[in-house]
C-alpha cells in the first residue's frame, strides 16, 4: 500500500499531533513550518518535533542541578519550545 507524501495540510496534522502535549512559545508558527518541510513524511516531522523538544531542553541545561531529585517548577514552566528550536 502506498500513502505518499503528505500535503501542506497533512504536514500540519501532523505537526499538530506531534506538538499536543508540548509547550509551545508564541512564536511558533506551524503553518509555516508544514509548509517549509515539503516531501517530509510523518517519521521525519515526528523526529524534527522531538529534535525541537530536545534542543528546548538543552538550552536550559545549564539551569539544571543534575544532582538534585527534582527540578524546579518555575524552570519547568519557563520551558517552551520555540521556533528556533525547529531549525
Amino acid at each position: 500500500i502506498d500513502i505518499g507524501i503528505p500535503d501542506s495540510t497533512g504536514r500540519l496534522e501532523i505537526l499538530q499531533i506531534h506538538t499536543k502535549n508540548m509547550k509551545l512559545s508564541d512564536d511558533v508558527d506551524l503553518e509555516q513550518i508544514s509548509t517549509e518541510t515539503h516531501g517530509h513524511v510523518g517519521a521525519d516531522l515526528a523526529a524534527l518535533c522531538s529534535e525541537a523538544a530536545l534542543q528546548a531542553i538543552r538550552k536550559k541545561m545549564t539551569l539544571i542541578d543534575l544532582e538534585d531529585d527534582s527540578i524546579d517548577a518555575d524552570l519547568l514552566n519557563s520551558m517552551a519550545v520555540t521556533m528556533d528550536d525547529f531549525k
